[in-house]
């Protein structure tokens, strides 16, 4: 069993408080967008109060999240321990239950990889997938999970990983995938804003190789930019040709600061090819 790392810092511990903001932020997001069929999303990772409404956007704004059968998570490394790419294989606790684990996803996505190795210890600590879990359940309870941890975020490794989960996920209707990211970091708000349209642009029209190769060239600070990419590649795989932008915001709403801020954008990839 993987036990809570941040409950308590990144989002409450009590089942009834979590209960309660959640219920505050998927009211939000219901205003946000009308549901659609998805594949996939992007949602952030941040403490509850800067981030949550946001990530509850993507998560309700994908209609057939609620009947999912798996929803595969995939999140950065922020710890710097573990694999280069490393799955779990238990079940995950949070204040409102357990999550169990989709074994038979999760060792089909290792065997169809170069670069995937089953490794607990790079999720012990980590956060990005974690916060993710609540809003989850709170739609649907009864989904499976596979978590993902990346610490190696170059093209290639991304590539792998969307071929892997391509080729691994036969019906993309009942399973879906997340990416966890936030965007630019510790910048003013309006340069943080700047630099997160261009990269928002090649999210939008699923180009894995511009994204990444801008992350790489311009030093952008989008923490999950490997998960990102991976995703790219793994919507383009299943025939998709566009992305859409949901909301974009940054902590200074939370904190009114806006000198330096961390950005967040909830990202969905409806399940249209066209």
């Amino acid at each position: 069993m993987r036990e809570p790392a941040v409950a308590g810092s990144f989002y409450p511990s009590k089942r009834e408080d979590l209960l309660g903001m959640l219920e505050s932020y998927f009211g939000m997001a219901a205003k946000m967008a009308k549901p659609v069929e998805c594949i996939a999303g992007i949602s952030p990772h941040a403490g509850y109060v800067y981030s949550g409404s946001t990530a509850a956007g993507t998560f309700n704004s994908m209609s057939n999240l609620k009947k999912a059968k798996t929803v595969v998570f995939i999140g950065p490394n922020h710890t710097g321990i573990g694999t280069p790419v490393s799955v779990s294989l238990e079940d995950w606790q949070t204040p409102l239950g357990i999550c169990k684990c989709d074994h038979a996803l999760a060792e089909k996505t290792i065997s169809n990889s170069m670069v995937c190795r089953y490794d607990e210890s790079a999720h012990a600590a980590e956060h990005s997938i974690e916060v993710q879990l609540p809003f989850l359940q709170f739609l649907n309870p009864d989904a499976k999970i596979v978590c993902i941890c990346m610490g190696d975020t170059r093209l290639a490794v991304a590539q792998d990983l969307a071929a892997s989960l391509s080729k691994s996920i036969s019906g993309a209707k009942d399973t879906l995938v997340i990416a966890s990211s936030d965007f630019t970091h510790y910048e003013r708000a309006e340069v943080a804003k700047a630099r997160d349209e261009a990269a928002i642009k090649l999210i939008e029209k699923l180009d894995m190789e511009g994204f990444s190769g801008a992350c790489d060239t311009n030093g952008w600070t989008i923490c999950g930019h490997g998960p990102i990419a991976a995703l790219l590649g793994y919507a383009r795989a299943k025939g998709l040709k566009k992305a859409k932008l949901l909301k974009y915001t940054n902590s200074g709403v939370a904190t009114g600061d806006y000198s330096s801020v961390v950005a967040y954008s909830s990202i969905i990839f409806p399940n249209a090819k066209k």
